[in-house]
């Protein structure tokens, strides 16, 4: 868990309005407001690892009976395995002796207001080495992260140049026929769309920008698919894909678990995948709802990846057991 990350009590839509209403005033009384309101923020305790310890171990000692039950009484989720839930509630310990008040998970302040899911599907051979991965899906999916919801989705099909022809192994496994890319744009015209998608919400323009990440299962997606396809297409690799989120690698943190792909991350959730696996959207919708499992278990979404830090050369294959450093040991 991000513990070093700055958590705060968000104000309320009262408390914003009547700051914007006291910026048109003299500086002293806006100066004289801040100061009120930073007096309602609640002290944030320091927690020492032996008393998170203690509350680690009786954790342990619960039944799965127990456990529920000391999930349901802080609202908090009773799906998944035992360890998932174990966790969920040593988490949410941690946050009520840090913040000692009542509904504690409120207090935790978000990096971004917006996340975009993205999951590329490309062409592909079965057992075929240095094969030129062509994307031919550009799915998005977009989490409000104070709402803790879906909010928008985009999807296009993108034409491939270099392997016009899908293979009958990538339709297998994509679901994408050969029709949808026939009469799809190039790769060039979408992520111009892509773009345009992106400014007509605010998430690039300059001004008025709201603050998102994109968020991946993995690195693959932008080190591999997407630094290739920009080099196959001539064009810059665009700035905003520099860093990402990775969820594999921070729901592995944040559990306590070795990382492992979307269906085991979904059943230890106590969730089942929902539409067409390798169907770019559908996978990206799925990558989603862990995300959403993510923020209403209280992990504080961040930056962990980048394009200069992750290794194109890795595949999801050899990728799955990846050890994580332990947020809790007992």
């Amino acid at each position: 868990m991000a513990s070093s990350t700055k958590k705060n009590l968000d104000l309320s839509k009262e408390q914003i309005k009547d700051l914007d209403w006291k910026k048109g005033t003299d500086a002293n009384s806006f100066l004289a407001e801040e100061q009120r309101l930073s007096k309602q923020k609640p002290m944030i305790h320091q927690v020492s690892q032996k008393t998170i310890g203690k509350f680690s171990a009786r954790i342990n000692q619960m039944t799965s009976e127990q456990l529920d039950v000391e999930l349901e009484k802080r609202q908090l989720s009773t799906s998944g395995d035992m360890d998932i839930r174990r966790i969920r509630l040593k988490h949410y310990y941690k946050y009520e002796l840090t913040f000692q008040c009542k509904n504690p998970l409120t207090m935790i302040e978000q990096q971004f207001e917006y996340i975009a899911v993205v999951d590329f599907e490309a062409t592909c051979e079965d057992q075929q080495d240095n094969y030129q991965n062509e994307i031919i899906e550009f799915p998005i999916v977009l989490i409000n992260v104070q709402q803790q919801t879906i909010v928008d989705k985009f999807q296009s099909y993108c034409r491939p140049i270099i392997n016009p022809i899908l293979s009958k192994f990538c339709t297998d496994l994509t679901g994408i026929e050969q029709h949808q890319v026939d009469s799809a744009p190039t790769f060039v015209e979408v992520l111009h769309n892509v773009e345009t998608w992106l400014n007509e919400r605010k998430l690039l323009l300059p001004a008025n920008k709201h603050t998102f990440a994109f968020a991946t299962d993995g690195p693959w997606d932008f080190t591999k698919f997407l630094q290739l396809q920009c080099q196959l297409s001539s064009i810059s690799y665009p700035q905003w894909a520099t860093e990402w989120i990775d969820l594999r690698k921070e729901f592995a943190h944040f559990y306590s678990v070795k990382r492992c792909g979307i269906n085991k991350m979904l059943a230890k959730l106590g969730l089942t995948f929902d539409g067409r696996p390798h169907s770019g959207i559908d996978d990206a919708t799925n990558i989603a709802r862990i995300g959403l499992e993510l923020l209403k278990d209280g992990c504080i979404l961040s930056l962990n990846d980048s394009i200069h830090s992750s290794d194109p050369k890795s595949t999801p294959r050899n990728n799955n057991n990846d050890d994580d450093s332990i947020v809790f040991k007992d």
